[in-house]
């Protein structure tokens, strides 16, 4: 048992973790999709627009895609291609595969009466096949897709009481992105995060994960 972790989450009633990159490593796939889907707009995609748009719920996303184009491609054009993206990630994660972080599995064998909530910009459709395909479906109470539920993350942090029926400061959060991580330590919250060669991250505890990824369009 991890000292740290059991240190942040004593006395805590809720678990709240991010999908991206903090429960399953998946964004060298979304890299992958991310290349594959933009080519159809016949539009260069790289790892350093990659970095500028992880973390951002998905209307966003299309507004700084449209900024980076300079409106080759619009907003609007964006979010009419979002169920192209799902399934494109949907054909990659079937050539690469998902790994599993190993802190998770911490989480999930060692404080199973704590409660775990998914709290994500992510599609719900794919975090429920991959919560499925890895055995992780029963392990989560309930799973918040922000961009579904057109609701913001840190509004969602600021009403815990609403959605998950605790107080800020009775959550652990487990985060990838340094803004939300930065957002659940104002509200009190104890803060693990999830470092990759894509990120800086600053939280209660680090994780970093091996990034022994290669970033290839195939």
């Amino acid at each position: 048992m991890n000292s740290k972790i059991k240190e942040l989450i004593k006395d805590k009633k809720v678990v709240l973790m991010d999908f991206d990159g903090t429960i399953v490593d998946t964004e060298p796939l979304n890299y992958i999709t991310w290349c594959r889907c933009m080519s159809k707009f016949n539009l260069h995609f790289d790892f350093e627009i990659f970095k500028k748009i992880i973390g951002y719920p998905v209307d966003q996303i299309a507004e700084i895609l449209e900024k980076i184009y300079n409106q080759k491609i619009s907003k609007e054009e964006f979010m009419k291609g979002v169920p192209f993206f799902v399934q494109t990630f949907k054909e990659v994660e079937k050539e690469k595969g998902i790994k599993v972080l190993d802190y998770v599995n911490v989480l999930i064998e060692d404080y199973k009466d704590i409660p775990k909530y998914v709290v994500s910009n992510q599609s719900k459709e794919l975090i429920n096949m991959t919560l499925s395909k890895y055995g992780l479906s029963d392990k989560f109470v309930g799973i918040i897709s922000c961009m579904e539920e057109k609701v913001n993350k840190i509004d969602i942090y600021n009403n815990t009481l609403k959605y998950f029926g605790c107080l800020s400061n009775e959550c652990l959060l487990c985060e990838d992105a340094q803004k939300y991580i930065d957002a659940g330590k104002a509200l009190g919250m104890s803060t693990i995060g999830i470092k990759h060669c894509y990120n800086n991250i600053s939280a209660d505890y680090v994780i970093e994960i091996d990034d022994i990824h290669e970033y290839k369009v195939q």
